[in-house]
């Protein structure tokens, strides 16, 4: 009998998971804020087990976990779970009343060191009752393998509407075609011969970014690789997370990135540089030298995708180093902008190949000069994308915050994701306790940050108008 070729983990899918170790869990975590107020009652894990089967079709690798072909172990596959069990999924967990922003951070940074489980399914989803206002949350765990930032905001998006709005029923089908190791075993040399054919391609490609990249005019405002030097921020650290969590006002930002003529990402990491400048200042670093961050450039923001790993990663100077505050975020804002252009001249199919042949070099590597080195890659980790405009609703229940955490990857553990959640911009920060002891603390002092850029382009003279469009580019 002929079997379609199984689905094998792409490189980059495949990266994120070689990369977790015992003291680096490889999941992130999405937590909805909801307000069960309209229906009357709470929310409960029973009636989140008879409900979610009906939709989890939708989202295959929901309900697909990792195999391996024989001896075949850096790039698994994808395959159905043949008595997949949503119980096996979901617990419940209760605060001590009332329970704050705080306290939920708190249950984060736990459920951050809780590794999932690869015998199954590469997600969970924790209930959490006794939050003020009568409010719950629902914490879900889910492995980087599965999903990156862009498709963990299409799946709440796919998973959601707006209010008054159905979302169509997608049951899981419950017929499940048997896989046998054969066929994981003959899609696997299949793919091994094509990868072996493709080098000389992957080979000539490489030269040509790296000549692209030496040449182009904007070179000087982006940092070269391993270069950066170690700060507080990158301390050698153990297997425990801090989480904290905040907003700030999106129209507060795109009101400094129309003043200053530049995106809403450059302004925002300007602000961000800002807060990591007094971070620094007050641990009694050198201030001599900008940090450096790395964030993801998005192959296609438009894509509706629910899955996978499309990303490839940008450094870009963060001006630490320059005490003005609007000169700070021109700085920094100018460096973004030549990253993310320059990686879209590059293109992203080099970064899935290295990717696909690296296997477990780069996890070997990481692991090896992570706490060692002199040099590190990048200060802080950052992402930032552009979400919904207003609140969405599961039925009859509005979910009224929604806070991601990504990964804290040692020697940049400090990890701040930010997305634009009706109206603000919602921050979740993710760090070991030795690179970042009060996570929340870092978080005021960006709200210090955008007051201190707002008070220096008031005394400036400089406008600060309206945005002109709240989808001013956030990438």
């Amino acid at each position: 009998m002929n079997h379609p070729d199984p689905e094998r983990f792409s490189g980059a899918d495949a990266l994120m998971l070689n990369l977790e170790t015992p003291t680096t869990p490889m999941h992130t975590l999405k937590v909805a804020v909801l307000d069960t107020a309209r229906r009357g009652r709470p929310v409960t894990v029973a009636e989140l087990a008879e409900v979610l089967p009906r939709y989890l079709g939708a989202f295959p690798r929901a309900t697909q976990r990792v195999v391996c072909a024989p001896g075949r172990t850096v790039r698994p596959f994808w395959v159905r779970e043949s008595a997949f069990d949503i119980t096996a999924h979901l617990d419940e967990i209760t605060l001590p009343a009332p329970g704050g922003r705080a306290d939920l951070d708190e249950l984060c940074a736990e459920l951050a060191v809780r590794q999932l489980d690869r015998s199954r399914p590469l997600w969970a989803l924790t209930l959490v009752h006794g939050l003020e206002d009568g409010r719950q949350a629902v914490v879900i765990r889910v492995h980087h393998a599965v999903a990156d930032g862009l498709a963990a905001l299409n799946t709440l998006m796919a998973a959601t509407g707006t209010a008054g709005e159905s979302v169509r029923p997608a049951p899981v089908d419950p017929i499940v075609p048997t896989t046998p190791s054969t066929a994981l075993t003959r899609s696997a040399r299949r793919e091994s011969r094509r990868l072996i054919a493709g080098l000389p391609a992957v080979a000539a490609s490489f030269w040509r970014a790296a000549r692209h990249s030496a040449a182009t005019d904007s070179a000087r405002h982006i940092p070269l690789p391993l270069t950066v030097r170690r700060t507080s921020f990158n301390t050698p650290s153990g297997a425990r997370r801090v989480c904290a969590s905040a907003q700030i006002p999106l129209a507060d930002v795109q009101r400094i990135a129309v003043a200053l003529d530049t995106t809403v990402n450059g302004a925002l990491h300007g602000i961000i540089a800002g807060a990591m400048r007094a971070e620094l200042a007050e641990r009694g670093d050198d201030l001599r030298h900008p940090s450096v961050t790395v964030f993801g450039v998005r192959r296609d923001l438009t894509s509706t995708r629910t899955e996978g790993n499309q990303v490839a990663t940008a450094a870009a100077f963060m001006r630490t180093d320059i005490a003005d505050p609007i000169e700070r975020i021109r700085a920094t804002a100018d460096s973004c902008a030549a990253t993310v252009e320059r990686r879209k001249r590059i293109g992203f199919d080099l970064t899935e190949s290295v990717a696909t042949y690296s296997g477990r070099v780069g996890p070997m590597f990481r692991g090896l000069a992570a706490h060692r080195a002199p040099r590190v890659m990048n200060t802080i980790t950052t992402a930032n994308l552009p979400g919904p405009r207003e609140t969405r609703w599961i039925g009859d229940i509005e979910l009224v915050d929604w806070v991601s955490f990504a990964l804290a990857i040692a020697p940049a553990d400090v990890n701040l994701t930010t997305y634009s959640y009706a109206g603000v911009l919602s921050m979740g920060l993710i760090s070991t306790p030795e690179s970042m002891p009060d996570a929340a603390r870092f978080l005021r002092r960006i709200t210090e940050s955008l007051r201190e850029t707002r008070d220096a382009l008031a005394a400036s003279a400089m406008p600060l108008d309206d945005p002109v469009s709240s989808t001013r580019d956030q990438r």
